[in-house]
């Protein structure tokens, strides 16, 4: 099963930081990313325990449509990392506070997952 990655995130330096530190930790890795839900697209059709989506705490808190599909794809067991917060979700999430660090985002990401080869 190939590893899949969407990141929800308006700052394109943040991405960059993230998708630079998947694609070397999952070099087979799919991922996608954008700024809104409307950036990203069919990337969320299907997903499921393969998927991790990344997503800003506070596009999620703002956006209905967005909640929606995040709490969808829980239901259809993908990992959930919201960036900042807490916030009251209605579906298990994993938060990592701001500012976060490589390793924090790391360490999230590899959690009972096993290694990349």
């Amino acid at each position: 099963m190939t590893e899949s990655f969407i990141i929800i995130e308006p700052d394109p330096i943040v991405v960059m930081d993230i998708e630079g530190l998947l694609t070397a930790q999952f070099p087979r890795a799919r991922i996608a990313a954008g700024a809104s839900l409307a950036d990203i697209g069919p990337a969320v059709d299907g997903c499921g325990p393969e998927t991790t989506f990344v997503v800003k705490g506070s596009i999620v808190a703002d956006d209905d449509d967005l909640r929606r599909v995040v709490a969808g794809a829980a239901v259809r067991k993908s990992r959930i990392v919201v960036i900042g917060g807490p916030f009251e979700f209605d579906f298990a999430a994993t938060f990592i506070e701001l500012p976060f660090s490589s390793d924090m985002m790391l360490a999230v990401m590899t959690q009972d997952r096993p290694p990349a080869s």
